[in-house]
């Protein structure tokens, strides 16, 4: 896994979380010096009249295929000149967004995926049909970048690294480190000991307590000995605490590890933390998929 991004993908529905996500995207492309492969994709028939996406009345509803097309495009063309991209490709596929963005990732070889939180779809129907970021989030791969809203400065000056092993490091750790070092941020580094009473699991195996926070000390001088950090050693469910330590220090962004999900079962830490409403999440996968399974 390589940081900083040679060339990231940033996809849009045009609602304000999706354009949040390609302005940090973009910002993120200008300070590393990488590509950014802007991407609307446009559904390849007419839609039933369920209100669902942002701009389908605009793009679909009062216009035939190419009209839409075209509009799509001028709106893409726009929104990269705002941005000031030197280095900015559009794309407007055609088919299911989640399929198309996912399979754009692939063929683009892409570093990192930039998508909007939140305003896509919502209760049953989200349930039921997924959005793209729920998508992307059950398909291992470079990392995700889920913003909600983008950071005031559009840097990400403080980060949460969301941490289970004291004493090993992880991708998720190593990424965080490289992503504070380049935006010369503040680091909070958040571990969360299990409830009092917790039977240890193949999953969590830290409950030497006492020495918790020497042991993380120790991990951040030999990952990261020049990144300032501050240590937060909480007890209780990770998807409740992470959270919780995000809105107290204030951070831009939480660096997390995604774990393998492939049947999309709900629950998950790095799944609850996604709908948290955090202004944004970047989801790290282990290099090796295989590393752990889950049922």
């Amino acid at each position: 896994m390589g940081w900083p991004p040679r060339r990231i993908l940033a996809a849009t529905d045009f609602s304000p979380s999706a354009t949040a996500a390609v302005r940090s995207a973009a910002a993120l492309a200008r300070r590393s010096g990488a590509s950014l492969e802007l991407v609307h994709v446009l559904p390849a028939a007419p839609p039933f009249l369920v209100g669902y996406e942002p701009l389908d009345a605009l793009l679909l509803r009062r216009d035939d295929a190419a009209s839409a097309h075209a509009r799509a495009k001028a709106l893409l063309e726009e929104l990269a000149r705002e941005l000031g991209c030197e280095r900015c490709q559009i794309h407007l596929p055609e088919g299911v967004a989640a399929i198309e963005v996912l399979a754009l990732r692939e063929k683009l070889q892409i570093d990192l995926v930039a998508l909007g939180s939140a305003g896509q779809r919502g209760g049953l129907r989200r349930f039921l049909l997924g959005s793209v970021a729920d998508r992307a989030l059950r398909h291992p791969g470079p990392p995700l970048l889920l913003v909600r809203e983008a950071p005031p400065s559009g840097e990400f000056k403080k980060l949460v690294i969301a941490h289970e092993l004291p004493s090993q490091s992880t991708p998720w750790l190593e990424l965080g480190m490289r992503l504070a070092h380049d935006e010369r941020s503040e680091v909070v580094l958040v571990h969360v000991l299990p409830p009092r009473g917790y039977a240890s699991d193949p999953h969590h195996v830290d409950l030497d307590t006492e020495h918790t926070p020497a042991r993380l000390a120790g991990l951040v001088a030999r990952t990261a000995p020049t990144i300032p950090t501050q240590i937060d050693v909480r007890r209780g469910d990770p998807a409740d605490e992470i959270p919780a330590a995000a809105r107290e220090h204030g951070a831009h962004v939480v660096v997390i590890g995604a774990e393998r999900n492939a049947r999309g079962w709900p629950g998950r830490i790095a799944d609850r933390v996604a709908r948290e409403g955090l202004p944004a999440v970047l989801f790290v996968w282990p290099e090796s998929e295989s590393a752990e399974e889950f049922e």
